[in-house]
């Protein structure tokens, strides 16, 4: 199996003469020979060399996620092709000077042990996803954004590479749906701060993904276990993940703050992010066969927390901003920034100590719950999913 897509790659190779793509025609090299010998980390040097700057083309192949493991150990193979969106730049050239701070702020609120560090990852390349095969091909959905390696040297080194797709979900009846399903579960204060722009959700999956190689990582350890080692690896993924996305909250109004944005579109984001939510809540907590899925908990964990803390509310009596679904979400958008920081702390703190107890007792309370939350996750469901998922078709006209 693997001899036939190692030739494809040389052939790919060998048909680049412009010295332009020389780091990509190294990249082809590099992972032909490791579906011949193995040797992913070769390809992961080649791959990281390659970026925005000197090549028009995105290829990730190989093995990397463990998303469709039932122990999320064994990575599954996936090939994702693009053309580069230079639309990166202007977020490269905003965050590329905060990524130290932004570790700093991330390692004070995760407290002892862990201790900030030199961090030098790439920030996101935007990509226009051209095709998606093997395991990045989803019957429907697609991932918006990607950090990679997850393991080895590259990513130990903070070397690795972060994408976003931008070309995904902003069609007319993506987008259709996304405002029909906001004003579903929304009450009509907070839908006024529903944007179905893709920027507020661009930004989000920007932050989120850099938010992988910040503060304790998959490869960090705490008393000399790695994450795996300490909360097992289906935990371990959910955990990573909560701690990204709940970073790119947190992130949202630090960046007020540090005056990289307005207040106006940290709110528009915050609420784009809340949809976001309940689009995985929507697809339930557990597989068929008992997995449990790593993003859907994690939404549910924020949604609990940020009821818990006021910030969002329920009103079961009010009329949703169709005019038609009775019950809302209300959001205080003006309490977000303190509850995201202290969710961040408790999640940040959880994976610095390995502290397994402190990840069993979140999910425990938000995910697991016996209250008021499964009815309102059943509420979610139902009015998320009269939108059927998209099956993307992909066509990039150059």
């Amino acid at each position: 199996e693997m001899e036939p897509i190692a030739a494809e790659l040389e052939a790919a190779a060998a048909a680049i003469q412009s010295a332009d793509e020389a780091a990509f025609k190294a990249y082809l090299t590099a992972a032909a020979k490791a579906f011949r010998d193995n040797s992913w980390q070769a390809a992961d040097e080649a791959w990281a060399a390659m970026s925005v700057k000197n090549s028009k083309w995105y290829l990730r192949i190989g093995p990397d996620e463990t998303y469709w493991e039932p122990c999320n150990q064994r990575a599954g193979f996936h090939a994702s092709f693009a053309r580069i969106n230079t639309g990166s730049l202007e977020w490269q050239n905003k965050l590329d000077p905060l990524k130290e701070d932004m570790e700093n702020a991330l390692a004070a609120l995760a407290g002892k042990p862990y201790k900030a560090r030199k961090v030098s990852f790439h920030l996101p390349d935007f990509l226009d996803i051209i095709v998606n095969a093997g395991d990045s091909r989803s019957p429907s959905g697609a991932t918006i954004g990607q950090s990679l390696p997850n393991w080895g040297p590259v990513a130990n080194e903070g070397r690795g590479r972060t994408v976003v797709m931008v070309n995904l979900y902003t069609d007319a009846d993506s987008n259709g749906a996304l405002r029909a399903q906001a004003a579903s579960l929304l009450c009509a204060p907070t839908m006024g701060l529903f944007s179905d722009d893709p920027s507020a959700q661009v930004m989000s999956t920007v932050l989120h993904e850099a938010a992988h190689n910040l503060g304790p990582a998959h490869e960090y350890k705490a008393n000399g276990k790695t994450d795996d080692e300490s909360f097992g690896g289906p935990m371990a993924a959910t955990m990573e993940e909560l701690k990204a996305q709940t970073a790119a909250l947190y992130f949202t109004d630090w960046l007020v703050e540090k005056g990289v944005i307005d207040a106006e579109r940290a709110a528009k984001t915050h609420v784009r992010d809340l949809i976001w939510a309940f689009g995985h809540i929507s697809r339930g907590m557990y597989t068929s066969t008992g997995d449990p899925k790593p993003y859907s908990q994690l939404a549910s964990i924020q949604l609990g927390h940020f009821m818990q803390e006021k910030v969002i509310s329920w009103k079961a009596d009010q009329k949703a901003a169709n005019g038609e679904d009775t019950g809302c979400f209300e959001v205080d958008v003006n309490a977000y920034a303190p509850s995201a920081k202290k969710l961040m702390a408790t999640v940040a703190g959880i994976k610095a100590r390995g502290d397994k107890k402190g990840a069993e007792a979140l999910k425990a309370q938000f995910v697991d719950a016996k209250d008021e939350l499964p009815k309102l996750r059943d509420v979610i469901a139902e009015r998320m999913l009269r939108s059927p998922k998209a099956t993307f078709v992909y066509t990039l006209g150059l």
